[in-house]
């Protein structure tokens, strides 16, 4: 008993840990700028220290945020700028008093991408920290990763829908631990995609 207590502390005081590193890169980053390095600057630092909070240290953390700043935000905004152009086209066509079967299936093809591009980048996170890629090979990497290992991806959208739900009723949980959460989680569930991947790299 005594064991698990310990254990359910120190995960969720490194969820807390992670996450106000992240809060603080992202505010260094102009907030705009700071979300995919700070993301990929906590992937990075739990895969390297794991739990062993004591290891968290803020000179890290800066020097991997400086790293992963170019890149961090050009693979970020790829993504966001292809879940924006996708939800703009769903909401111009629902707007159209009757849609025909084609455009049905344009909208349900969208819906389907609407979920790759999180899901892509997201395995990107995970690969940033073992693969040094450029720009494209990064998006071709993660996406090919993608679809890899559908019980990875079945985990990730339904952990991220659960998390989804928590924040729904308990918005503070987001800020102070749950994106620490996601980010360690995110790392476990794809270590079969990369596992898979050095692999095919190896051989």
């Amino acid at each position: 008993m005594g064991r698990m207590i310990e254990f359910i502390f120190t995960r969720v005081y490194l969820a807390m840990l992670a996450t106000g590193i992240f809060w603080a890169l992202t505010f260094c980053g102009g907030i705009l700028f700071g979300f995919g390095p700070a993301s990929a600057t906590i992937m990075s630092l739990y895969a390297e220290h794991g739990s062993d909070y004591k290891q968290y240290a803020w000179s890290e953390a800066w020097s991997l945020y400086k790293e992963n700043f170019r890149r961090g935000n050009q693979v970020f905004y790829t993504f966001f700028l292809i879940e924006a152009i996708l939800l703009y086209g769903m909401y111009l066509m629902v707007q159209l008093p009757h849609l025909s079967l084609f455009q049905i299936f344009i909208l349900l093809v969208n819906l389907i991408f609407l979920l790759v591009a999180p899901l892509t980048f997201a395995v990107y996170l995970k690969l940033q920290v073992h693969f040094d890629l450029s720009y494209l090979n990064s998006l071709k990497l993660s996406f090919i990763g993608a679809f890899l290992d559908i019980r990875a991806v079945t985990k990730f959208l339904l952990g991220t829908f659960l998390l989804g739900v928590v924040t729904r009723f308990v918005p503070a949980l987001f800020f102070f631990v749950l994106l620490g959460l996601w980010h360690f989680f995110v790392n476990d569930i794809f270590q079969p995609v990369y596992e898979t991947i050095r692999s095919k790299v190896v051989s």
